[in-house]
């Protein structure tokens, strides 16, 4: 799980649906800046782990910035340019000095365990030559750590059973732009090594359908009026109170989304083969995602009738939402086993 985490986030969700799924295990967490910085992510991803009893899955620190470096310091000058940006992420909020010092405690407290001193991308690296075919890398942020890790060692492409992306605009406007969605806009150079990269399944769930899917009081109530467990009671203290202010209140599932194809792929209602691609122009359409379709003059026989580089996809269109809901619902009140090491 490559991921951009946060404190009950869509990033912990997908986590936590994957954490307890008994036909999965997850062999390792590791962290790439976007929503927030890597210390950020560090922290949220150690201390959950740590609350639910997981603490046998490794977390791995990641880069600390995107490949062409961060842009906060001239992003002004890009919004005077090209217009405000929606959403920032990590850049909204200073660096951190490490993931035990950030700008603020985090609202669960800090962990009382460490990262694994091994990088991210060594990792990524390491577990997929130690498992061939059997690893399944969820791409939920920025794929910043994943291109590093095919870039270098690009032998373990063919290696990989499949990668999911949370990402992209496919066929709809921008959250961040009005061209990009924040995690292909964050590192889009990143994005584009691993599209073109030839994994033999690369499945991407863009805001098309993760922003027309609603979490809303209706799903908090049948999680919150399970049994205690450390997920429920998580639920309770940190959702809870939102809730309780505005009834009405709702926000979407990104992420969870990506896990819940994977674990049960009859959720997925339409899945679109778009070739996907995105502009790594530094201007206006920086970031944007490119689904190109069928058309009665290019066929997805003939890849030569897309731009160079270009991979043939499976794009999530939509999904079952009750059967979506009572997944998330079951996974997220399920008591999990509790191999803290």
């Amino acid at each position: 799980v490559d991921a951009d985490m946060g404190v009950l986030n869509d990033d912990a969700v997908a986590l936590f649906m994957l954490l307890n799924s008994p036909n999965v295990e997850v062999l390792g967490v590791t962290i790439v800046p976007g929503n927030s910085w890597s210390e950020h992510g560090t922290a949220a991803a150690l201390r959950q782990l740590e609350l639910i009893g997981r603490t046998d899955v490794p977390v791995f620190m990641g880069v600390r910035e995107p490949l062409m470096g961060s842009r906060q310091p001239w992003l002004e000058a890009e919004e005077r340019i090209w217009g405000r940006s929606e959403y920032l992420g990590a850049y909204g909020r200073p660096r951190p000095e490490s993931y035990l010092k950030l700008d603020r405690e985090p609202a669960i407290g800090y962990p009382t365990i460490k990262p694994a001193e091994e990088h991210a991308v060594d990792f990524i690296v390491r577990a997929v030559k130690a498992h061939p075919n059997q690893v399944t890398l969820f791409v939920l942020g920025p794929a910043t750590n994943v291109a590093l890790a095919i870039r270098k060692n690009p032998e373990i492409v063919p290696l990989v059973k499949g990668v999911y992306y949370m990402g992209g605009a496919i066929d709809v406007p921008g959250n961040t732009s009005p061209t990009a969605e924040f995690n292909w806009w964050f590192d889009p150079e990143a994005v584009r090594i691993t599209l073109r990269a030839p994994f033999r399944e690369q499945i991407v769930v863009p805001i098309d359908i993760a922003e027309r899917v609603f979490y809303t009081k209706d799903e908090y109530s049948r999680i919150a009026a399970a049994p205690e467990t450390p997920i429920t009671q998580l639920f309770r203290r940190l959702h809870g109170p939102r809730f309780e202010g505005d009834p009405k209140a709702r926000s979407f599932v990104w992420d969870a989304l990506t896990t819940a194809i994977f674990l049960q792929p009859a959720i997925a209602t339409r899945i679109d083969d778009r070739f996907v691609d995105v502009d790594v122009t530094y201007g206006p359409n920086y970031g944007r995602s490119i689904g190109y379709h069928q058309s009665r003059r290019r066929s997805f026989d003939t890849p030569a009738d897309f731009p160079a580089g270009t991979q043939k996809m499976r794009v999530l269109m939509d999904v079952d939402r009750k059967a979506f809901w009572d997944l998330y619902v079951d996974l997220m009140t399920r008591r999990a086993n509790n191999r803290s090491r």
